[in-house]
C-alpha cells in the first residue's frame, strides 16, 4: 500500500445539523496520465459522531479492483446506549467532461457505487444525501433541481436535458457559471459544454450502540476505480513510480504485454475517513486480491505476505491509521 494521503480526522461536536456530519472528504490525488485517463477517487470507511466511548474492536478490510468488503466490531464501554449518526462519505466527484471524467461504476444509479450495509446481520436501508457544490463552495443542488437537472451529469440522457432547456434556465446555468461552453457563443447550444461543479454523496442511517456490547457492522461497495483506457507504451510504466513500482515488476510487465494488452486499475482507499472512535484499531486485518493470478501488483507498503494465487494479508494491532492506502493491478484483457 503506499501512504501518502493527509490525516483526514474530523471532530463532531452534535447531532444538531446533518451538514457538520455529513462533512466532505479530500478526493485522493490521483496520478498524471495522458488524456485518456479516469481518475481514481479513494472512498472509505464508516464515519461516526466523535465518540469517547466507542472503540473498534477490530476490522477486516477486502480490497480488491472490483469490489472493497469491510467488516467492522464496534464495543460501546459506557454504561449507556449510544445513538449516533453514521455516515459513508464518497468523494467529491467532478462533473466537468473536460477534465480528467470519473467513471463510476453504475452512473445512472442513484447509489452508483452499489453500497450496501448490514448490522449485526440484518440488512439496514441507508439514506442518501447528494449535493451539488461549485469551486468556491457554493451549494448550487438547489438551482440544479429547479431546472429539472440530475445533479450526477453522468446520468443517461443528461446533456440532451441541458441542450432542451428553455433559453432563460440555459442562459441562467451559463450566467452562474455553472456551465463551461465551448464557444465564444455562449448561447450555442450545438457547441460542447459540461457542468463545473462537483458531486457530494453521503449515505447515513442512524445506529445504536448498546451499553457493553459489540454491534458488527458490515458493508461493501464497488471502488471508483481509475487507469488509462490503452496502455502499450513501455515508458508508460514511469507514470506509476508513485506505487513503487520496481524491476521486478517491470520485468513482469514486459512479459504479460507480450501475451496479452494490459489495464492498469488504480484503487485507492481512505481509512483515515471515520478515525473518531476511541483509541486505535485493536484488531487490524487487511486484504488485497489483484483478483487474477497472472496480473502484476504494484504498491509501497512492506509487510504483506502473499496467503493464495491472487490475494496478499496483513494484520496489525492497536493500529492508528494515518495515510491512504493506494495500488495498482495491471491485468490482461
Amino acid at each position: 500500500m503506499l501512504f501518502n494521503g493527509s490525516n483526514m480526522k474530523r471532530k463532531r461536536s452534535s447531532l444538531s445539523a446533518i451538514a457538520a456530519i455529513l462533512a466532505p472528504i479530500l478526493m485522493t490525488p490521483a496520478p498524471v496520465h495522458a488524456n485518456d485517463t479516469s481518475a481514481v477517487l479513494g472512498a472509505g470507511g464508516l464515519e461516526l459522531t466523535t465518540s469517547e466511548d466507542i472503540v473498534m474492536a477490530s476490522e477486516d478490510l477486502y480490497l480488491s479492483p472490483s469490489e472493497v468488503r469491510v467488516r467492522y466490531a464496534f464495543v460501546n464501554e459506557s454504561d449507556d446506549d449510544i445513538t449516533t449518526t453514521v455516515a459513508f462519505p464518497l468523494p467529491d466527484i467532478d462533473q466537468n467532461f473536460f477534465g480528467e471524467m470519473v467513471s463510476l461504476p453504475a452512473p445512472d444509479e442513484d447509489n452508483f457505487v452499489d453500497f450496501r450495509v448490514t448490522v449485526d446481520g440484518k440488512t439496514v436501508q441507508p439514506k442518501l444525501e447528494q449535493k451539488a457544490f461549485t469551486d468556491d463552495g457554493a451549494d448550487v443542488s438547489a438551482t440544479l433541481v429547479e431546472l429539472g437537472l440530475p445533479l450526477n451529469a453522468q446520468r443517461e440522457g443528461w446533456e440532451e436535458k441541458v441542450r432542451e432547456l428553455p433559453g432563460a434556465a440555459w442562459q441562467k446555468l451559463v450566467a452562474q457559471g455553472l456551465l463551461d461552453v465551448e464557444t465564444d457563443d455562449r448561447n450555442d447550444r450545438s457547441a460542447d459544454f459540461s457542468p463545473t461543479w462537483v458531486l457530494r454523496a453521503t449515505f447515513h442511517w442512524q445506529q445504536t450502540f448498546p451499553a457493553g456490547e459489540t454491534v458488527n457492522v458490515h458493508h461493501r461497495y464497488k471502488p471508483i476505480v481509475g487507469g488509462v483506457s490503452v496502455f502499450e507504451d513501455e515508458q508508460q510504466l514511469n507514470d506509476y513510480q508513485a506505487y513503487c513500482l520496481d524491476a521486478h515488476g517491470k520485468a513482469g510487465l514486459r512479459r504479460l504485454m507480450k501475451q496479452t494488452r494490459i489495464s492498469p486499475l488504480e484503487v485507492s482507499y481512505v481509512p483515515t475517513t471515520g478515525s473518531n472512535w476511541k483509541g486505535p484499531i485493536r484488531d487490524f486485518h487487511l486484504t488485497i486480491d489483484k483478483e487474477q493470478p497472472h496480473a502484476i501488483l504494484s504498491l509501497c507498503e512492506r509487510g504483506l505476505k502473499k496467503m493464495g494465487p491472487t490475494t496478499f494479508e496483513l494484520s496489525r494491532t492497536n493500529f492508528t491509521p494515518k495515510d491512504d492506502i493506494r495500488f495498482v493491478v495491471f491485468k490482461g484483457e
